[in-house]
């Protein structure tokens, strides 16, 4: 299925590849010293998984950058998702622009530290999602991406990051069958921003050979910054076919609107994952 622009649109079809996920350096090819210990979050049982692959303007990506990084063009990011490559390779205007990323990961439970955040209902998993943007460090050129959001779903989970100094929003989600239909339909809303997903599954399941491994930098609560370092080690892995929609009018639904174009996928799914906070 043919790949149509998101710019100044609420609605986009994609069409899925089983891939690498976007991004994703190996660690012992990225630089940079780890600083003091920070809190650990552990994704248990991680059941479903998909990231929104998209582009930001570079104004934009710009003022988002904290001193000392610069953003990544996507002409120059030798992890760029195949399908984002081909729509920059097409329209060149775009070379300029950030590759970036909103996940999702709904898990059986999140751990932070030693609490457990899960639900006695199985049917209702927790939440943990990011946003991210690729950028390196301007002294050692080494990938680290700045993280624009993390999110999760349970009031308790948001209290516990806060403590931790971890800047941390509460988002909503649903996820329910479409009647008449096989597809899944996914709706999330983290502030003024919301997501619907209906799509499906295609394909056959493939192994995960190699886990997802990043650095990222966030910024936290009373002036902290936090290195993380993102270990996500899904078991399987399936292209996925729908339609994603956008609504809102904050940072994050104009960025999404505003990209040339928006891809989503693959699903993860077995598995789990650990954020290692350091400052």
């Amino acid at each position: 299925m043919r790949l149509l622009p998101g710019r100044g649109a609420s609605h986009a079809a994609i069409s899925l590849a089983a891939a690498t996920f976007c991004g994703a350096w190996p660690l012992a090819a990225l630089q940079g010293r780890e600083g003091r210990g920070g809190p650990l979050w552990t994704v248990e049982g991680l059941r479903a998984g998909q990231c929104v692959r998209f582009l930001m303007d570079p104004a934009v990506a710009g003022d988002e950058t904290p001193a000392g990084f610069r953003p990544v063009r996507a002409d120059g990011d030798q992890g760029l998702h195949p399908a984002i490559r081909s729509v920059v390779d097409a329209q060149p205007e775009f070379a300029p622009w950030t590759p970036a990323s909103l996940c999702l990961f709904y898990a059986d439970a999140i751990h932070l530290g030693a609490q457990r955040f899960g639900n006695k209902d199985p049917r209702k998993k927790q939440l943990l999602g990011f946003w991210n943007m690729a950028a390196v460090e301007q002294a050692t050129t080494a990938r680290r991406d700045i993280v624009l959001e993390l999110f999760g779903t349970g009031g308790d989970l948001v209290q516990a990051a806060e403590r931790a100094k971890v800047k941390f929003r509460e988002a909503r989600s649903g996820v329910s069958k479409v009647a008449g239909s096989g597809n899944d339909l996914y709706n999330v809303k983290l502030g003024n921003t919301r997501l619907v997903w209906n799509g499906r599954a295609a394909g056959d399941s493939t192994a995960v050979v190699h886990p997802i491994e990043e650095l990222w930098l966030a910024r936290g609560a009373s002036g902290t910054t936090w290195r993380i370092r993102a270990d996500m080690r899904p078991a399987w892995t399936r292209p996925l076919v729908g339609v994603l929609s956008v609504e809102g009018k904050d940072d994050l639904a104009k960025a999404l609107k505003h990209s040339p174009t928006r891809f989503v996928g693959p699903l993860y799914t077995g598995g789990g994952g650990v954020l290692r906070f350091s400052r």
